[in-house]
């Protein structure tokens, strides 16, 4: 009897052991259980909230391929995106030909000065930098204001010659910070640094003077055909709004034409009633030794038409075609 109780005891001491590790590792599921459906649920309220892949851009949205770079003036070293440009009256009207390639043209300025540039930017990873260069004529431009009895320009009696005119630059851009409406780390602020010499041809005998205006006056030994002007400037891109953005740069001129030494100051403010349309009022002041004044300040505005989308994702193996 005495062993019957003691074998008693022993499964009875087994049996309540097994079903205390079994309800011990029944309360571990479902404690892991709940804590996957918890991570589960915490990792779908996240995405509903923000894309993994992409945090500007809403998960289950489609992209954005509005531009966001009208920041980026034609004067800085960045070029237009492939088929993408601007359209602007005082400024180059601009188009992207390829990676890092841009062909441009002041439009109205064709009328009276021919003209074409080219400018191809190097992307590193702080700075950008290009090099620019222009062909332009004036002749077309002397022939209208002789006929127009703008003396200050060119005289009545002179034989207005074949001239060529050819430009090259050197242009460093140093974006700042990145805009925080912008998801796609644009700038807030773009400081450029620029230098340039022009060189004016005459064809023909050349008879013409040196233009006493300020501006052209500036510029007098490469319209007239007549020598080269060495330029630099600096210039400063400022983002301030969803609607607004200012511009400002300095540039000085030497050459020897009446003023050999002048100094332009330009200051802006564009305004954006469309995302892909803007108006920039401001001003030009000039400083210079001619013989009417040695400065002037004059009125500034232009229009831009901004086209083109930024360039679309590839997708799937067969981007490209077969042949």
């Amino acid at each position: 009897m005495k062993s019957a109780g003691i074998f008693l005891l022993f499964v009875s001491i087994m049996y309540l052991s097994v079903e205390t590790c079994e309800a011990q590792g029944l309360f571990r599921k479902k404690s892991s259980a709940a804590k996957a459906a918890s991570d589960l649920k915490k990792r779908k309220k996240e995405a509903r909230e923000g894309n993994a892949f992409n945090a500007e851009q809403p998960f289950g949205s489609a992209p954005d391929y509005r531009r966001d770079d009208q920041l980026w003036s034609s004067e800085t070293a960045y070029t237009a995106l492939p088929n993408t440009g601007n359209i602007s009256i005082a400024t180059p009207s601009r188009y992207g030909i390829g990676n890092n390639f841009e062909l441009s043209t002041m439009l109205p300025l064709n009328y009276l000065v021919p003209n074409l540039i080219l400018k191809k930017s190097y992307p590193t990873a702080k700075l950008l930098i290009a090099h620019r260069h222009a062909l332009y004529t004036p002749t077309i431009g002397f022939n209208w204001a002789q006929n127009n009895g703008y003396n200050a320009v060119v005289a009545d009696s002179v034989n207005i010659p074949a001239i060529l005119s050819l430009r090259n630059e050197l242009i460093v851009s140093y974006p700042i910070g990145a805009n925080p409406d912008c998801g796609n780390g644009q700038p807030y602020l773009i400081l450029t640094g620029g230098i340039a010499l022009d060189a004016g041809f005459s064809l023909e005998e050349n008879n013409l003077t040196h233009i006493d205006e300020h501006i052209l006056g500036s510029r007098s030994s490469t319209l007239t055909g007549q020598g080269v002007v060495l330029s630099a400037r600096l210039r400063v891109d400022g983002y301030l709004n969803n609607m607004m953005a200012i511009e400002g740069d300095i540039k000085a001129f030497a050459s020897n034409s009446i003023a050999r030494f002048t100094l332009e100051q330009h200051t802006g403010l564009h305004i954006f009633l469309m995302r892909n349309f803007s108006f920039t009022v401001g001003y030009i002041a000039s400083c210079g030794h001619f013989e009417k004044s040695n400065f002037a300040l004059l009125p500034y505005a232009d229009l831009s038409i901004y086209f083109g989308t930024k360039p679309h994702r590839q997708f799937g193996l067969f981007k490209h075609g077969m042949f």
